[in-house]
């Protein structure tokens, strides 16, 4: 139960929404699906004067653009699990979606754009995003500015975003459809936060074959790495690929699932397998 009185705006424009953040300040909020912020609001652990519910925005869509895809802020889960231009040009994406802890009920509420701002190590959508090279667009009453999701992911719970601005949407570039694309991950039982996330990709540019991998969980930050791969290359490299990318991680991240010692150990099999699943076939 909410025990200290919110203010709850319902801005009818981008315009005036901006302005309601940056007058509140650090105690404004800024409401996604509310899986998250609401929990936290009932239990104590976040405070918040003013409360922003975006609906009005038109911040829900997901539509093509000239080099990708854009996905608005408050797009559900749902609906880019039903979208057939996430399924067809962004697979890694839709594989994501289709893997986050909670079913129907958390998907047709929780947002993308929500959850990459509360940035929880363990969760699915950072580490996919980085994979994917996304964009963060954000908006302040005097300036838009877009951030790479390598520098958009500070941290654990920690992103580049300030109070005043807000998340409009996400643009995914996809020039080509993919060759191939694995999502894996390590968790406890169904019902549970991941410990490891491992989004993998393989991609033609002309005449080359590119490898890209994120990893969420393993680090308070999604890790990346990037290979050009030569024609025939057999799936047995996925051990050395592994251990590249895991050489990446300065300090594991450590939370109720996991800590830091034990999690970039188990990110070793989950990241081979990513490996070899868009691998085997070449």
């Amino acid at each position: 139960m909410i025990r200290s009185p919110i203010k709850f705006e319902m801005p009818s424009s981008l315009n005036e929404a901006v302005k309601i953040l940056a007058e509140a300040g650090s105690d404004g909020r800024v409401i996604g699906g509310g899986s998250i912020l609401v929990s936290l609001l009932s239990a104590g652990l976040e405070r918040a004067n003013v409360i922003i519910d975006p609906v009005r925005l038109g911040l829900d869509q997901v539509m093509e653009v000239e080099g990708g895809i854009l996905v608005g802020a408050r797009a559900t889960y749902a609906a880019l699990l039903k979208s057939e231009l996430i399924r067809e040009r962004l697979p890694l994406l839709h594989a994501m979606v289709g893997e986050v802890t909670g079913g129907p009920g958390l998907w047709n509420l929780a947002t993308l754009g929500g959850s990459s701002c509360y940035a929880n190590p363990a969760s699915d959508g950072p580490a996919c995003l980085r994979a994917l090279k996304a964009r963060f667009h954000l908006r302040s009453t005097d300036r838009e500015r877009v951030v790479e999701a390598q520098d958009f992911f500070l941290g654990a719970f920690s992103t580049s975003r300030a109070p005043y601005e807000l998340l409009t949407h996400i643009f995914v570039p996809c020039h080509t459809v993919p060759l191939r694309v694995s999502y894996s991950k390590l968790k406890h039982a169904g019902s549970s936060w991941p410990m490891v996330t491992s989004a993998c990709q393989l991609s033609s540019v002309g005449d080359s074959t590119y490898l890209r991998m994120a990893m969420g969980g393993v680090a308070e930050r999604p890790i990346y790495a990037e290979w050009r791969l030569d024609p025939g290359i057999e799936p047995a490299v996925a051990e050395s690929l592994a251990a590249q990318i895991l050489a990446t991680v300065d300090k594991g991240w450590s939370d109720e699932l996991a800590d830091g010692n034990y999690r970039p150990k188990a990110a070793k099999s989950v990241a081979i397998r990513a490996i070899r699943n868009v691998l085997e076939n070449d």
